[in-house]
């Protein structure tokens, strides 16, 4: 079959239009050329598309059958032309990115939903995992950029830009022996186990207060065993207030326990290129709304 686009725009358009002289009129082109086009689509087709025996054309059933395919397949080129389109224009089709799972959904959620409005037509991949596991998509460019929760320790391909910070709070079980003080000193943690963060590997560990602790490599496993008791830990403000634990853990403000309580996060991107229009866009909103 050699059927062309024009020949499936005039079907479209004179079927929409309910005439040839109206789809004539509407493509701006001769009503010969209308007739003419729907005619050879007819002939390749094997099969008539249009009843032309009364005042106005009617679809046939096969015409009516064959309506919505060719429909489709024009929307699909308008879409590879609008993607066309923008590729020449930005040289950017894709963007992967890679997010730490410990980040609050809220953060980035609205940042998704404006970015699917500005840029329709670019396909988005987003992925999550560890720090580490964002750290290095990143480093062997299987993401393009990387939202993240702060890491002393990062490949040496990437740079880390920081967004803001996350106010860290203590907090422990409803029954662990914690519960039952008013003020609760240092030396008061360092007789009981602490539930610190490491990476998936085991390493990367955070530093330790007590010398009583268990490394695990996720702030949320660490909630559930502190809601079982089993230590204290300082976590970021926001997992604790999460539906999974609300009401759950007790909690308190552990600013004059510890030299820092804030938890930076940022993005993580080649060090070997700058930033995309479309990627220096995001890291602003991001910036915007951490504001």
């Amino acid at each position: 079959m050699n059927w062309t686009l024009d020949q499936l725009n005039a079907f479209v358009t004179a079927a929409e239009m309910g005439s040839f002289s109206a789809a004539a009129r509407k493509l701006q082109k001769a009503q010969s050329r209308i007739s003419s086009a729907i005619a050879n689509l007819e002939i390749d087709l094997g099969f008539e598309l249009f009843d032309r025996s009364s005042r106005y054309p009617q679809l046939t059933e096969l015409g009516k059958q064959m309506l919505p395919e060719a429909q489709y397949v024009l929307a699909q080129c308008q879409r590879f032309r609008a993607r066309a389109m923008f590729a020449n224009d930005f040289d950017v089709i894709s963007l992967r990115i890679a997010m730490d799972e410990a980040l609050p959904i809220e953060t980035t959620t609205s940042v998704f939903t404006a970015f699917g409005q500005k840029f329709p037509h670019v396909n988005l991949t987003i992925t999550s995992g560890s720090r580490d596991d964002v750290a290095n998509a990143v480093a062997k460019e299987k993401a393009d950029i990387g939202l993240m929760l702060g890491s002393t320790a990062l490949p040496s391909e990437v740079d880390f830009e920081s967004l803001g910070f996350f106010k860290k709070i203590l907090i422990f079980g409803q029954s662990h022996p914690l519960s039952t003080v008013s003020t609760i000193s240092r030396t008061q943690l360092q007789s009981h186990r602490q539930l610190a963060l490491c990476n998936r590997s085991g390493e990367g560990r955070e530093d330790t207060f007590s010398p009583n602790h268990w490394y695990i490599d996720s702030y949320y496993l660490i909630c559930d065993l502190a809601i079982q008791n089993q230590g204290w830990a300082v976590v970021p403000e926001y997992i604790s207030q999460s539906s999974w634990f609300a009401d759950k853990l007790r909690v308190q403000l552990c600013d004059h326990l510890f030299f820092n309580s804030r938890l930076e996060f940022g993005v993580v991107k080649r060090g070997d290129r700058a930033p995309n229009h479309i990627e220096k866009w995001l890291i602003s909103q991001l910036v915007n709304l951490n504001r």
